[in-house]
């Protein structure tokens, strides 16, 4: 099992650059795929051997990189990081299969996503804080690329707009993290960037400003990316604009960035921090706003892309309240919702993607009756919606399910305004169904086909793996509630929970 991590995570980096120096489209898409392909077969092989018993570090690997400074190339996976690392190398070559037509710039589009592949790896196993941080930026530099390059008519602005965001709220974060780095040298004498040194030393700091300083810190770096409100102004811009494969592998797996953040950074260090009790009712403010305020901007949307886009800020709403309840089903329900909204998003994405190319629109008014020409799309597309409404029996309702309950005991005032988000996410998912799928069809759209079968095929795989989620939660939710207990109980031993 040694190197798995690291041969998972090489492994498209070579692919990538094979892949921009390919010569035709064919070319391209084959070798990403395969790249894409071979890091899914080893994260597998992970999930496969995975203990879910236990919630210590597995799999761990250490490569020594500039010893003067601490920095080491170290990796391992654990019930918070291995689910993500399945959803990503599930989500990129499915992306690929999708997007199999493209024919601008095959080679860099599909190293690009390759590119995306690498730095989402590397940040949900990277135990090295510096590493970590350097894969962090990584991921904002191709998805700059795929935005500004195959993205839509205002495609220079939201890609801008979208890097000098999620950038500076991560210089932010790094400032957060050399202030623990430099306050663990000084206490311990010996520099070292090890993220578990890094959060056990922050409890020993003496000033409780400085504790809130570098928590706010590092939680603003997080929420931005995720992204929360009032820090989402850039998400809707960003998606309306990507192509549709951008769309996908942005709301599928950069924004669980910020959920891993909450879990892996936050609730380690939230015990320790000069204000816990003030913290954990802003995180579970800045949950319910933003499952309030995404459910309602994307009732009053006319784009049925930008619609999906809010529905996004409102559903990664619900792993921020989950992560503040401290309730150990209530956190592995919010870690639930991220393996579950990167499979539902991704389908709502491609559906959107589809319609776009078919009817050559997405306005939801100027649609209508589009099920009569594109019936595999309608189901597929309906089915997705479904989920992303929390219908029993798929992966969505799983999740928002824990969190909700759980959440009960100890933020019930948020959790009734919560449910409200509940009613109004099923009514702008059935809305929209009702005006653009079904009803009279729109002549004005004119012959319109069909989805491409290799469309069908990324889209038809992730709705059998929403419902096998669904019905089956135990084989990444077990791994998940075990580290949530870990989580939790290390809260409570400080008495800050009871």
């Amino acid at each position: 099992m040694a190197g798995l991590i690291s041969l998972m995570i090489l492994i498209p980096l070579i692919g990538a650059i094979i892949t921009f120096l390919t010569k035709t489209r064919e070319q391209a898409r084959i070798v990403a795929f395969l790249a894409s392909g071979a890091s899914l077969v080893i994260s597998l092989v992970l999930f496969t051997r995975f203990n879910s018993s236990v919630s210590q570090i597995q799999f761990e690997e250490l490569y020594p990189w500039i010893s003067s400074l601490g920095i080491n190339l170290k990796f391992g996976l654990d019930g918070v990081g291995m689910p993500l690392v399945l959803l990503s190398t599930i989500i990129i070559p499915l992306t690929i299969v999708f997007a199999w037509g493209e024919t601008k710039q095959a080679n860099r589009f599909y190293g690009l996503i390759l590119l995306e592949l690498v730095g989402v790896l590397g940040v949900f196993t990277s135990l090295d804080f510096f590493v970590f941080y350097i894969f962090w930026e990584i991921v904002l530099i191709p998805m700059y690329f795929l935005i500004s390059i195959w993205g839509g008519p205002r495609k220079d602005y939201s890609a801008i707009k979208f890097f000098i965001y999620t950038h500076v709220a991560s210089l932010v974060m790094l400032l957060a993290i050399f202030s623990l780095y430099f306050n663990a040298w000084q206490l311990t004498g010996t520099p070292n960037f090890d993220m578990f040194h890094l959060l056990k030393n922050y409890q020993v700091i003496d000033s409780t400003l400085l504790k809130d300083v570098i928590f706010l810190a590092l939680l603003f770096g997080f929420i931005v990316k995720m992204p929360a409100v009032p820090f989402h102004t850039w998400l809707p811009d960003a998606h309306v604009e990507a192509p549709t494969a951008g769309s996908v592998i942005l709301a599928a797996l950069l924004l669980k960035m910020g959920g891993y953040g909450l879990f892996r950074v936050i609730l380690p260090l939230l015990p320790y921090s000069g204000s816990p009790g003030e913290l954990i009712t802003l995180m579970a403010i800045i949950g319910v706003v933003s499952i309030l305020y995404g459910t309602f901007l994307a009732l009053a949307q006319r784009d049925l892309k930008k619609m999906v886009a809010y529905s996004s800020i409102s559903h990664m709403g619900y792993v921020t309240l989950g992560a503040a309840a401290l309730i150990p089903l209530s956190v592995s329900g919010a870690m639930y919702q991220q393996f579950s909204h990167g499979l539902i998003t991704g389908v709502l994405f491609m559906s959107c993607g589809v319609i776009q190319h078919g009817a050559g629109t997405r306005i939801i008014g100027d649609l209508g009756g589009i099920a009569k020409h594109m019936p595999k799309l309608a189901f597929l597309m309906l089915a997705g919606f479904l989920a992303s409404l929390g219908l029993p029996g798929m992966s969505g309702f799983i999740a928002e399910f824990l969190v909700l309950v759980n959440s009960y005991f100890t933020l019930p005032t948020f959790v009734i305004l919560a449910l409200f988000g509940i009613v109004f996410t099923a009514g702008y998912h059935l809305w929209a169904m009702q005006r653009a799928v079904f009803g009279t069809y729109n002549e004005k759209l004119g012959h319109i086909h069909d989805a491409a079968h290799y469309e069908l095929l990324s889209m038809s795989i992730l709705i059998l793996l929403i419902i096998f989620f669904g019905l089956n939660p135990n084989p990444v939710l077990n791994m998940m509630t075990t580290n949530a207990e870990t989580l939790v109980k290390y809260v409570s031993l400080t008495g800050v929970i009871t």
